[in-house]
């Protein structure tokens, strides 16, 4: 029965129309729409070293390419890197004839047994390390081009708030916030014309010349002895290999160094229509807590599949599923038909109109950042009949302590046999009957759940339950043709 926890074969209709399984999806409590990850704006929220847990600033992170520079990953397998202790005869200094054993370290890998003696870098007499980094040759070149193109990238943000400022009547206020200048430079129409002429003819330092490279017929040939000497594989560098150093890109694998390890994020995740958080996690790199965490299976009822059961074309089959009630409060829920071609019709002009009605509101002090999501084609091709049952049922609130009951509550709720199976806590089974149509693998059906939901953020003049349509796709399993 592994296939039935395939999170894949129940998913639901985000508000931007793509199917997505619970697990991926969150649900905005201010919006009270379903979310997913093409709904949301990533934000970076922590920067830290996966290894040694140390937060870093993201300037500070900006100049070191984004890589710890204490910890280490093996150039051969990409394992992380751990240090090693050993002792050796070291020269007395107080005495030279004699030696004394001093302890030193080195880099190892658990992975492979790389270690740094493979290349030939000098063991250190600390653990924190000191390692000598490899020069680059390329290095003032590099760093001419990054000039240039941030040169370039500077000059093309001042030709575009030239135009933009070009098209509206800059007033004193915004010239005095934007360019910080000060009230008795503005005074008087020759200051805005000087000002204005030196905007103009362009900051000096925002040029930067660099010479164009120039291609040559004649490349250096092949070395003599690619021909004549065998070629040892384990000594030749693998293309993973070299791309990991993409500065250098060594051949011989006596020439990899450490490699040192990427700097991961903490990510937070914000609704782009009301910008509140759906996903916030804790400062520290060490926790697995979130201060927010809006996910849809904390605030929508779930929907499994209970048993496979055989299918065969065009015969009406009895198909169970649960729903379960994540949230403290009782929710009243109802089972209705799905027609995907008018829901997403009236769900992209219920969005439009969204749209239209935040742009209006741009010039009041709550400013409301709308962005167009792109919309992509998903399946959503119903390839079975469903009956649904009529009229509507009530989910129990979840109580963790009910969770070890396994009697039967089917005595406090007037259920009908036909549609609930059975009802355990704040979970219910429901009947529904699956006629496959013709030509067809997998059945697939489709309806909207239609549950009440009770908002925890609701202000005093917003009603506290609202009633919301959630639409559901179930994989229901492969069709028999015989």
């Amino acid at each position: 029965m592994a296939h039935l926890f395939q999170v894949d074969r129940v998913r639901l209709l985000c508000s931007c129309g793509l199917l997505k399984p619970i697990t991926a999806i969150y649900f905005c409590r201010h919006c009270l729409k379903l979310r997913c990850g093409n709904c949301v704006s990533h934000e970076v929220d922590t920067l830290f070293c996966p290894n040694c847990l140390e937060n870093m600033p993201s300037t500070e992170a900006r100049l070191k390419k984004n890589r710890c520079a204490n910890c280490f990953d093996c150039p051969s397998c990409g394992h992380t890197l751990s240090t090693r202790a050993t002792s050796i005869q070291a020269p007395n200094p107080d005495d030279s004839s004699k030696t004394v054993a001093r302890k030193v370290y080195y880099l190892a890998c658990t992975g492979c047994r790389w270690t740094s003696r493979d290349v030939g870098l000098n063991d250190q007499t600390v653990a924190t390390g000191g390692w000598a980094e490899q020069d680059n040759e390329h290095y003032k070149y590099l760093q001419s081009l990054l000039e240039h193109y941030r040169s370039v990238a500077q000059r093309e943000k001042v030709e575009r708030e030239r135009k933009r400022s070009s098209y509206r009547k800059s007033s004193y206020l915004s010239l005095s916030e934007k360019y910080s200048l000060s009230p008795s430079s503005m005074i008087g129409r020759k200051s805005l014309s000087s000002f204005s002429s030196l905007s103009s003819k362009g900051d000096p330092g925002l040029t930067s010349e660099l010479t164009p490279c120039e291609a040559e017929e004649e490349v250096d040939g092949l070395p003599d002895n690619i021909f004549t000497e065998d070629i040892i594989l384990s000594a030749v560098t693998t293309m993973d290999q070299r791309m990991a150093s993409p500065e250098w890109q060594p051949e011989e694998t006596k020439a990899l160094y450490p490699l040192h390890k990427h700097i991961l994020v903490k990510r937070s995740l914000r609704c782009r229509y009301c910008e509140h958080n759906l996903s916030k996690p804790e400062y520290n790199p060490s926790s697995v807590k979130f201060k927010i965490q809006l996910s849809a299976f904390y605030h929508v009822p779930e929907v499994r599949m209970v048993r496979q059961v055989e299918l065969k074309i065009e015969k009406e089959t009895n198909v169970q599923i649960s729903l379960c009630n994540p949230t403290p409060h009782d929710m009243t829920v109802a089972l209705l038909p799905f027609v995907p071609e008018a829901y997403i019709a009236a769900l992209q002009k219920g969005e439009e109109q969204a749209a239209e009605a935040a742009a209006s509101s741009l010039n009041t002090s709550s400013l409301v950042r709308v962005v167009e999501i792109p919309r992509e084609e998903d399946d959503l091709v119903l390839t079975a009949d469903v009956a649904l049952p009529q009229g509507q049922f009530v989910l129990s609130a979840r109580d963790d302590t009910a969770e070890y009951d396994d009697q039967d509550s089917n005595s406090n709720y007037k259920d009908d046999p036909q549609v609930v199976a059975w009802r355990r806590a704040n979970k219910v089974g429901v009947n529904l009957l699956v006629t496959p149509k013709k030509d067809t693998e997998r059945a697939v059906v489709g309806f909207i759940l239609r549950y009440d939901y009770t908002n925890t953020v609701a202000t005093a003049t917003e009603s506290r339950t609202v009633t919301l349509n959630m639409p559901v796709v179930v994989d229901v399993g492969p069709v028999d043709k015989e």
